[in-house]
C-alpha cells in the first residue's frame, strides 16, 4: 500500500496568501458578512430561503419546458430518416414507420406523467399542464411523419380504387323512347 498512499491520503497544499491579483466572485455568488446581530442573520436566512424556493420553482419550470421540447428535437431527424428509407415495401422502411407510430404512442401513454411528476408543485401546476400538452403535441407531430410515410407507401387507402370492393354497382336502366 506504500505506492498508493498519495492517492488515498493526498497532501493539500495551501495557496499563497500574497497574490497580486484578486479574483472576482463568480456570477451568482453573494458574500455574506459575519455579523453579530442575530436578527439580521434570521432575516437574511429567511429571505435567502424564499429566494431559494423561488429559484427552485423557476428551475423546475425551465426543466419542464426542456423536457416538453425534447420530442421536437427528433422531428427533423425522423423526417430525414423517413425520406432516406424510401417508399418501397421492404423490412427497413416498414419497421421504421411502425416505430414512428409506436414510440410516440408509448411516450404519450407511459412517459408523460413520469417525466413531469418530480417537477410539479402547487404553484406551477398550470405551467406543467401546458408543458405536458406541448410534449403530447410534439409526440403527435412525430406520429404524423409515420402516417404520412404510410400514405406515401400506399398502405393507407385514399383513392377510389382502394375501395372498389365495397362500391355498389349502379343499376342502369336503359330506355329507348320514341316520341
Amino acid at each position: 500500500m506504500g505506492k498508493y498512499d498519495e492517492l488515498i491520503h493526498p497532501k493539500i497544499l495551501s495557496t499563497p496568501k500574497s497574490t497580486k491579483k484578486t479574483l472576482k466572485s463568480p456570477p451568482g455568488f453573494a458574500y455574506e458578512s459575519k455579523s453579530t446581530n442575530s436578527k439580521t442573520k434570521k432575516s437574511t436566512t429567511i429571505s435567502s430561503a424564499i429566494s431559494d424556493d423561488e429559484k427552485l420553482e423557476e428551475l423546475k419550470i425551465k426543466k419542464a419546458w426542456e423536457v416538453s421540447m425534447g420530442p421536437a428535437k427528433s422531428i427533423p431527424m425522423n423526417a430525414i430518416m423517413s425520406y432516406m428509407t424510401g417508399n418501397s415495401l421492404q423490412i427497413i422502411p416498414v419497421t421504421m414507420t411502425l416505430m414512428l407510430l409506436w414510440n410516440p404512442l408509448k411516450a404519450i401513454f407511459n412517459e408523460t406523467n413520469s417525466h413531469f411528476v418530480n417537477l410539479t408543485t402547487k404553484k406551477n401546476e398550470s405551467t406543467i399542464l401546458l408543458a405536458k400538452l406541448v410534449f403530447v403535441l410534439f409526440q403527435v407531430l412525430n406520429m404524423t411523419i409515420g402516417v404520412y410515410k404510410l400514405y406515401k407507401m400506399g398502405l393507407i387507402p385514399h383513392s377510389e380504387a382502394d375501395w372498389i370492393a365495397w362500391k355498389e354497382l349502379k343499376d342502369i336502366k336503359e330506355r329507348l323512347s320514341y316520341n
